[in-house]
């Protein structure tokens, strides 16, 4: 929350593709609410949803509990329509507003833990995203995975979502879909040829998986890369 006059500014990492969400709170309907207990907010927070007027000015920062996760692909798998749909995505919505400010709190006072491995634990975890993004041909399993850290998979699984918001396999996929994308825009390399290069054995899985990311089939994503390549040369 801000003065009016202020201007907000996010700098986002290059190449990589990214889903935002925003909770927007219009304080002066939000206040009317029959169901609001402001005063059993922080002192702090308090301040915060009573500015009805924008006069202060107010942020924090803190890493993403895992289980918010949940919450927002819940919230985007909402299939329902009319009254049904506005009540379930006010009902997640309403969720994952209490799980920020109750990290909030945490957060204030110093009680933050959104996850409950160890430092040395986080970094091994990293050096293992690191290693699977520079060779994403390899072929990866959780009990290697598992082997090569000294974590267990079921640690393995809570850093990778706390640090990428993915299970393991989902972020191994997602760097090989990256990578191939790489491959197609920079290589001469069929598509299997790419398939084959990345460690993946099924065409038509990659084929899958790619239009789901990237609402686009290899094959048209290909083409239509060749066409811009020859626009550009014209």
């Amino acid at each position: 929350t801000s003065k009016k006059s202020v201007e907000h500014c996010a700098l986002f990492p290059k190449g990589k593709q990214l889903e935002i969400n925003v909770i927007s709170i219009v304080r002066k309907d939000f206040l009317k609410r029959r169901l609001n207990t402001m005063e059993l907010l922080s002192e702090k927070l308090h301040q915060v949803f009573i500015d009805k007027n924008e006069i202060e000015e107010f942020s924090y920062y803190s890493p993403i509990h895992i289980k918010m996760d949940d919450h927002v692909k819940a919230l985007r798998d909402i299939d329902t329509k009319g009254m049904t749909r506005i009540l379930q995505i006010e009902s997640k919505i309403y969720h994952l507003l209490s799980m920020h400010l109750e990290m909030h709190d945490k957060y204030n006072e110093n009680d933050i833990k959104p996850s409950s491995l160890l430092t040395e634990e986080l970094k091994a975890i990293k050096l293992l995203a690191q290693q699977i993004d520079e060779d994403p041909s390899r072929q990866y399993s959780l009990n290697q995975l598992s082997q090569d850290s000294g974590l267990s998979q079921a640690k393995l699984q809570e850093g990778f979502r706390f640090l990428y918001l993915r299970t393991v396999n989902e972020y191994i996929r997602q760097v090989r879909l990256e990578a191939a994308r790489e491959l197609m825009n920079k290589s001469d390399l069929n598509i299997s040829q790419i398939v084959y290069s990345l460690g993946l054995t099924s065409r038509s899985y990659f084929s899958k998986i790619f239009k789901e990311k990237y609402g686009i089939t290899p094959n048209q994503y290909k083409k239509q890369n060749v066409y811009i390549f020859e626009d550009s040369e014209d």
